[in-house]
């Protein structure tokens, strides 16, 4: 018995070292990746069981208006964000959106409730509604991911979350 013991220890040691190396081979987990979503790029609609989701622009703005809205102290750049929004549920949507810009390391930006207009939508069935968001970011900060989510849908919601690809700028 204690040979059968002993053989079963030298066993477990022999394979803690490839135990320990496959461990620290595992990536990390989390990042833009990290969220559950269907996939499209720039200009794609995507219907994600409650709205068809259409991600219009993402420029650098210098338009006064735009400018003039937003505290650029910092040296901060302007970015416009540009979705249309159409409802394909058999209910009003009255959800609120959540946008999230990645650049190729993960680094997040939200994308403030405050930075949307309309903040609150009220999409009647089989109508629509462009959301537009005016934001400042780092100025090195260059956008590679926009994941869409929704922040009030209850856990039931058939909404489903985003991912666009964003290409680089040539």
């Amino acid at each position: 018995m204690n040979q059968i013991r002993r053989s079963l220890v030298c066993a477990a040691l022999a394979l803690m070292p490839v135990a320990a190396i496959a461990a620290t081979s595992t990536p990390v987990p989390g990042g833009a990746n990290q969220v559950k979503a269907l996939s499209g790029k720039l200009g794609d609609t995507i219907f994600n069981g409650v709205v068809r989701i259409t991600f219009s622009s993402l420029n650098v703005t210098t338009a006064k208006e735009d400018v003039d809205y937003v505290n650029t102290s910092g040296g901060k750049k302007v970015m416009k964000l540009t979705m249309l929004l159409r409802n394909g549920s058999t209910d009003d949507f009255t959800e609120l959106m959540s946008y999230t810009l990645a650049d190729k390391d993960d680094v997040a930006v939200a994308i403030g409730g405050s930075s949307l207009h309309p903040g609150n939508l009220h999409i009647l069935q089989g109508a629509a509604a462009r959301q537009i968001a005016i934001f400042t970011v780092d100025p090195n900060f260059v956008p590679v991911k926009l994941i869409v989510e929704c922040a009030t849908c209850p856990a039931r919601s058939a909404f489903r979350a985003v991912r666009f690809t964003i290409p680089a700028a040539p």
